[in-house]
Parts: C-alpha cells; structure tokens; sequence
C-alpha cells in the first residue's frame, strides 16, 4: 500500500494560455455580429432552430451568421459567450478543453507532460557524454526503421530515449509515482479568443511575419491570423491542482535506478530549471527581434523566478513552440542538429525560427502558456 504525499497548488496565469480539445470551431458555432464575436450553445441552439423551420433553413445556408436576423435577447439566451471582436470573423477558433458545461480546465495530462519533459531535461543535462551518444544512436535506429516500413519517422522515434531515461516498461515509468489531477473548471467568463501571428526569426537577424508556407511578410497586419480559444486571469477563477507522490512507490527498484526517482522527488526544482533555461533562450529571441513586449514579459519572469523560487514555473499546450516541449538542447547544439536531421526539423538557422505571438489590439504581446504552481 502507498504512502501518498499531497499538495495543493493555486495555479497563476502569467500569460494567457491555450490547451485544445482536438476540435476546431467553424461557422456552425459562431459568428461575428455587430462588432462582437459570438460562441453559441449547441444544445440550445439546435433545440431553438427546431422551434424554428425557417431559421433552421437559413442557418443551414448561412451558418450561425443566420442569426443576425434574431434580437439580441434572444440571440444571449442561446450564447456560450460574446466578446468584442474587429475585422472579418475568423475562418476557425481552436477550442480550448472544456467540461461537458463548457468551462475551461487544465488537464492534469497536461501538466504532467510539462513535468516529464523538466525530469527529461534535468536528466539528459546529468549524463555523460557517452550515454548521449548511445541514446542518439539508438534514436537514429528507431528513425531508420520507421523509414525502411514506411512509417512517420517523428512518430515515437524518441522512445528509446524517453524510455532509458524514464523507464523502458510502463510499469518501470519513473512519473507511475506522481499523479497529477486534473483543476476545478473555470468560469466561462475566464475565455477570451486570442489572436495569434507566428513571428519568424530570419537568417539575417530581422523580423518578419508569415502569411503562408514558405513566405514571409514584414508587416505584421498582412501576416496570417490564429483564432484560438485562450484562459484568462479571471477574478472567479480560483484554479487549484492536486498533485500527489507515492513516496512508497519511488522506494522501490521497480521504478528504475535511485537517481531517477531522486529527480521525480525534486520534480518542482527540475521544473524551474527547464524554464529558467526556455525563458532566457526566449527573453535572447525577443531581444534580438525588438519584440518589446515579449522581452518585457521574459525579463519580468525571470525576475519573478530569482525572487520566489518556492513556486513551480511551467508552460502548458499550444503556442509555447518546440524548445518548450523538448528536452534536447539539454545535450548541446550538435545534437540539435543531428535529430533535426533525422526528423527533418526546420531549415538553416537559426532554430527554432519561429514563434507564435499574441495580438492586442494590432500589436505583438506576450507569449502563450505560462503558470507558475503556488504551494498552499
């Protein structure tokens, strides 16, 4: 029987964060509407269009921009949310994961791959140069085996890599010891649509924008645009997770050698040392490419960082980019640049170029996806 360890963490939201359900909404679920962006219900919308035969019809032609003809009473009893919204309505909005209410969450899934990717980090940086070069190689193997089948090369090529440093067997898996759970929801009021442009970091050293595959624009405004659902801080929205150790469990030799279980038990330190090292990689990015309020924001955490070190500091879902959710720079630049070889990861320098970029009223912002964990 375990001994399980619990804590309680207040989660803070340092940057609006975006986690998908794998879903994309299209014009079936919204509509922009007098300057205001609208998200409807589908349960209530389809029970209000069956009472309906003739909005039915148009709805079916039109989608929910049908609803123009309603009042605006009506069109509120109907709305998940509205917010303000200028331009041309979006093509789609990534949706964020939601409870069967429709109130956002953070999956503990989530959560805990942000915490496996620090212990991989943390582990890759103790090694020796010797079991790098093994574990690449045998990277390299698992990738040349994928090609010889026919297989998508960057699917699970890394296993040998995850599994020498985690475990080779589920049942082996060092994290098997912590669980995390999953938040309370949020309040619906706690989402907002972000605006999303992905900044590109040219061989030159300039900035520019990109509006399609393979081109680049230095005017932000002619540049391609992300609509994605995103959190919020939100005065209601008094997020907690649980996260429990089984301090039993990391005892025992089932779960790999002592110095992997050390690091699991020392996974908030190994948290803030992956990100002390992404935030001063971004903060350089942002630096460079006069990105004002991006390295504002950088320069702000990693102070926040060096002043309360008993947080945890993670970046969650989509937008935070590769070095965010890799481990690899961990073994130096020359590894970087034979696994994106083997897997075909960008081309020339620098790496990675690009970033997604949050839009405020027409102007670049803040990155995505950063909380910090405050022990209650």
């Amino acid at each position: 029987m375990g001994i399980l360890e619990r804590r309680i963490y207040r989660v803070e939201l340092l940057s609006p964060v975006h986690i998908g359900s794998g879903q994309r909404l299209g014009s079936a679920d919204f509509a922009v509407l007098d300057g205001r962006l609208w998200r409807f219900d589908p349960e209530r919308l389809a029970a209000a269009l069956a009472r309906d035969p003739r909005a039915l019809d148009r709805y079916i032609q039109e989608g929910a921009a049908a609803l123009r003809f309603w009042g605006e009473a009506d069109r509120r009893a109907l709305a998940r949310y509205v917010r303000p919204w200028s331009g041309p309505p979006p093509r789609e909005i990534r949706e964020h994961i939601a409870d069967p209410l429709g109130r956002p969450y953070l999956p503990g899934s989530s959560l805990k791959g942000a915490i496996r990717t620090a212990l991989a980090f943390a582990a890759l940086r103790a090694s020796s140069p010797a079991q790098r070069q093994a574990w690449l190689e045998a990277v390299a193997r698992r990738a040349e085996e994928a090609r010889q089948r026919r297989a998508r090369v960057k699917e699970f090529a890394d296993d040998p890599l995850m599994q020498a440093l985690m475990g080779k067997e589920p049942h082996e898996d060092a994290l098997r010891a912590l669980r995390v759970f999953d938040s309370p929801p949020a309040p619906i009021d706690a989402l907002d649509v972000g605006r999303i442009r992905v900044a590109v970091h040219e061989p030159n050293g300039t900035l520019s924008w990109l509006k399609a595959p393979g081109e680049h624009v230095p005017d932000p405004g002619q540049a391609f645009e992300i609509a994605a659902e995103i959190l919020r801080p939100h005065p209601r929205a008094a997020l907690r997770v649980e996260v429990e150790a089984d301090a039993f469990l990391l005892e025992r030799d089932v779960l790999g050698p002592q110095e992997r279980r050390a690091r699991v038990r020392e996974w908030a330190r190994a948290c803030n040392a992956f990100a002390r090292h992404v935030a001063e990689a971004e903060l350089r990015f942002g630096e460079r490419l006069g990105l004002a309020e991006w390295t504002a924001f950088y320069r702000r955490l990693l102070a926040q960082m060096e002043a309360e070190p008993q947080a945890v500091y993670l970046n969650l879902g989509w937008g935070g980019g590769w070095r965010s959710k890799a481990a690899a720079e961990a073994m130096g630049a020359e590894a970087v640049r034979r696994l994106r070889r083997l897997f075909d990861l960008g081309k020339g320098d620098p790496f990675p170029k690009t970033r997604r970029v949050l839009f405020e009223d027409g102007k670049p912002t803040l990155p995505l996806g950063w909380i910090r964990l405050i022990p209650e």
